[in-house]
């Protein structure tokens, strides 16, 4: 006969204890047939669709999803039968992302999308979206996005922002115009509106500012700034 320490029994009644322990009885539900039930891992959504009639639901579904996963889906989660479903893919358009966010990254297409329209047993009719989101908190909500968007252009400019015009330079072109049009102001060359002394030449052949330019272009502008 072998003697065990208290360790090793108080280990081995450990064991016997779990080896004791029943398997639960399975709980007396309607309709259980014995089949383990198991939490989905995907998502499944249901798209609105104002175009299909009441007799028709799509959704959008993983790529490695069937007709048959689908139909099993809608009617043991929710009952809902289903007499024909029609299944796409749809590819999504190629475009060029940086992760940086600054300058332009290698051409890439995203991930395709599985879409599936569904004929039901019986109509389903979409609600209708609410036009009152106070509840919801939406006007919150868009000002801190705006916000968002605002510091993050402000911090990572966009590579073509270089390239937008100057919307204060037009202005001031558009007042101009305006006033010789009704005729407050008389038209003069380029180099007299700019203040340009066409008898002092640099060494390159180019003119000489002086030092007064007009009030149209001064007007809430940094000389030289664009």
């Amino acid at each position: 006969m072998v003697r065990l320490s208290s360790v090793q029994a108080k280990a081995l009644r450990r064991l016997q204890n779990q080896a004791a322990v029943q398997a639960p009885p399975k709980p007396n539900w309607p309709g259980n047939v014995g089949k383990p039930v198991y939490l989905p891992q995907f998502r499944v959504a249901l798209v609105r669709t104002p175009n299909l009639t009441p007799r028709y639901a799509q959704f959008r579904v993983p790529l490695n999803f069937n007709k048959f996963d689908l139909r099993s889906y809608l009617w043991h989660l929710y009952g809902v039968a289903s007499l024909g479903i029609r299944s796409y893919v749809q590819a999504q358009p190629i475009t060029r992302v940086s992760r940086d966010g600054k300058g332009f990254g290698p051409w890439r297409r995203p991930k395709s999308q599985k879409r599936m329209t569904v004929e039901l047993k019986e109509p389903f009719v979409y609600p209708e979206q609410p036009k009152d989101l106070t509840p919801w908190e939406h006007e919150s909500w868009s000002k801190a996005e705006q916000f968002q968007i605002d510091l993050q252009d402000k911090e990572n400019p966009k590579p073509n922002k270089g390239e937008k015009p100057d919307q204060e330079l037009r202005d001031a072109y558009k007042e101009q115009a305006k006033a010789l049009l009704e005729k407050k102001e008389t038209w003069r060359p380029t180099w007299k509106a700019l203040g340009l002394e066409p008898r002092k030449v640099t060494k390159n052949g180019g003119f000489i500012a002086s030092p007064t330019l007009p009030a149209w272009y001064t007007k809430g502008r940094k000389h030289g700034a664009r």
